[in-house]
């Protein structure tokens, strides 16, 4: 496994995978914030060199 850090301006959702939109001040939004924060990211993001997916 290759892991680096990427900047998120790379970072391209992919459209085959529906996702809710969050936004700042969205109860899940910022739950999902206080955990990261609390806990920490512990999955990495799985991303594609090819599609920047």
């Amino acid at each position: 496994m290759n892991m680096r850090i990427v900047p998120i301006d790379q970072i391209n959702a992919a459209v085959y995978i529906p996702r809710i939109d969050l936004q700042p001040g969205d109860p899940e939004y910022e739950k999902l914030r206080r955990s990261i924060e609390e806990i920490g990211y512990v999955e990495p993001i799985v991303w594609n060199d090819r599609t920047s997916m």
